[in-house]
């Protein structure tokens, strides 16, 4: 494989991972702050039994949300390490290919 393609191939994977990152960052905020401010502000005008029961479930799916996001994190940084991997075994095949005599 070309240097060219190697290095086209590895920076489209490392675009991906950050997209990965921003979608992960971007969630986190939708959940943390922005789901969180219009649970509290249900809890404090609507005042039940009912009330209580729908903002624990709104706490739980929060939660799972950004148990989630953690997960996109995850999967972005192993891209990015295998990414690194991949590009630097395949610039040495490169290189040996390129040195080899028959």
């Amino acid at each position: 494989m070309q240097s060219q393609t190697i290095e086209l191939h590895f920076k489209e994977i490392m675009s991906l991972a950050s997209r990965i990152k921003e979608l992960k960052r971007k969630l986190s905020t939708l959940a943390g702050e922005e789901m969180m401010q219009i649970i509290n502000s249900i809890q404090t005008d609507w005042n039940s039994e009912c009330a209580d029961v729908l903002t624990g479930k709104e706490v739980k799916i929060v939660s799972m949300l950004l148990e989630e996001t953690e997960r996109l994190n995850f999967l972005a940084e192993e891209m990015e390490e295998q990414a690194e991997k991949m590009y630097q075994q395949e610039i040495f095949n490169a290189r040996l290919a390129f040195t080899r005599n028959y």
